[in-house]
Formats: structure tokens, sequence, C-alpha cells
């Protein structure tokens, strides 16, 4: 029952195996790497977009797109149906 609680184990906040320092199960992991670069390529790709288009091309400033762009998801996904002209 132990090693079944131990590979269905959710808890993130408890350590799998005391002493190893490995906080978060390895589906968890796993799953927070892939949000973030998910999350980090919406930014960059934002951010290019906004340095290689014309001010003209762009509704509103470049520079306020530029930093909502850092808000997490929410800022890259608003720039690309928000802010550029097409």
């Amino acid at each position: 029952m132990a090693d079944l609680k131990e590979a269905l184990h959710l808890d993130p906040f408890i350590p799998l195996r005391e002493g190893t320092g490995q906080a978060l199960p390895h589906a968890l992991s796993l799953g927070t790497a892939l949000v973030a670069g998910v999350q980090f390529t919406l930014l960059a790709a934002a951010l290019l977009s906004l340095v290689r288009r014309k001010p003209t091309e762009v509704r509103g400033s470049r520079l306020a797109w530029g930093a909502f762009s850092l808000v997490n998801f929410v800022g890259p996904i608003s720039y690309f149906l928000f802010g550029r002209k097409r």
C-alpha cells in the first residue's frame, strides 16, 4: 500500500522521499516546465512581433504593449488578439 501511495502522490508540499529534496512529483515538475515553456514562447513571440512591426501597425503604444506582455499568458495573448492591426 505504501508503494501505491507513493505512485499516486499528489500533494506537492510533502516530499516523495525524505531527504531527497524532491518536493514535486515528476509529472507535476514536467507539467510546470511545459507551462513555463509555453509562457516564455508566447512572451518571446509577442516581443519579437512588437520589435519588428512599425508603430503604425500596432494599436496603442509599443512600449505599453511590451510592458503588458510581461503579464503571464494574458499579456501576450491580448497583444496578439487586440494589439496588432491587420
